[in-house]
């Protein structure tokens, strides 16, 4: 996928905070496959040579009509919301490749709002709690999505892979979200006999290697899936446009009535 490119990954991630040992305790367990892996999605990471992670978080402070970016010279989150303030996760700021993305969603007329030096939320922290632990270690830009249509989502990943090629720095790219939030009756969002089929969808465009028809799921089925993970996944479907794709389901479960996703949406090497 991508040869030649620098953004030499494309994945996605889920973020339940019961995934972090401090967060969950025992409970944790239940999601160990999950924890696993993320571990597995961290070595690929490693192995391709990225320097610099881009996260696109759902639950980063939203705009109506811009995309968001987390701004200071590190980056810093913590589960304290979650009654374990000492998990901490910290990173520096990619500034240059911030910059870029700004320059190329500007050309594109998108704004990318700068929130600053905010404490990360946990979409953001989750994934990139495991990608340190698990001994990645580089720079971050933190993103957040917008209200904007799902084709504007895309094309903001389209802009994103832009700026990587420019910085010319190896670069990855992780969409967080879960999938439905509604397929048991005791899910967080309440339960709707059909929710199960958004997953079954996502998880079946990518075991096919068709990534592209999770852009056709229906937006209905969308809606009463209560998801929070589609347009992260539309800017990660975005930004790997331009390779044949090497797509992975790498584990998917719902231990706790919301769907869970570990997945590669493509993967090279500049070495």
């Amino acid at each position: 996928m991508m040869k030649n490119s620098p953004l030499v990954f494309v994945g996605i991630a889920p973020h339940p905070p019961i995934m972090v040992p401090e967060v969950g305790g025992a409970r944790a367990g239940e999601v160990r496959a999950s924890v696993e892996a993320m571990r597995v999605l961290t070595a690929r990471v490693k192995d391709c040579g990225a320097e610099t992670v881009v996260l696109v978080s759902p639950h980063a402070p939203l705009e109506r009509d811009s995309f968001v970016a987390y701004g200071g010279a590190r980056l810093r989150g913590d589960f304290a919301n979650f009654r374990a303030p000492e998990a901490i996760v910290e990173a520096a700021l990619d500034e240059e490749l911030l910059a870029a993305v700004e320059e190329a969603a500007a050309e594109e007329r998108y704004r990318v709002v700068n929130l600053g030096a905010l404490p990360l939320d946990h979409g953001t922290a989750v994934p990139l709690y495991f990608l340190l632990r698990n001994g990645w270690v580089g720079r971050v830009v933190a993103l957040g999505y917008s209200f904007l249509p799902d084709e504007d989502h895309l094309r903001f990943g389209e802009c994103v892979r832009r700026a990587v090629e420019r910085v010319k720095r190896p670069a990855a790219l992780v969409a967080s979200g879960d999938l439905s939030h509604r397929l048991t009756p005791d899910a967080p969002a309440g339960f709707h006999p059909e929710a199960h089929r958004f997953d079954e969808q996502v998880v079946e465009s990518l075991s096919l290697n068709r990534p592209g028809s999770i852009t056709r799921i229906d937006q209905g089925l969308r809606r009463l899936a209560g998801e929070c993970g589609y347009r992260s996944m539309l800017v990660a479907l975005g930004a790997a446009v331009g390779g044949e794709g090497v797509c992975e389901v790498m584990h998917y479960e719902a231990p706790f009535g919301v769907g869970y996703l570990v997945a590669q949406l493509s993967r090279s090497s500049l070495n």
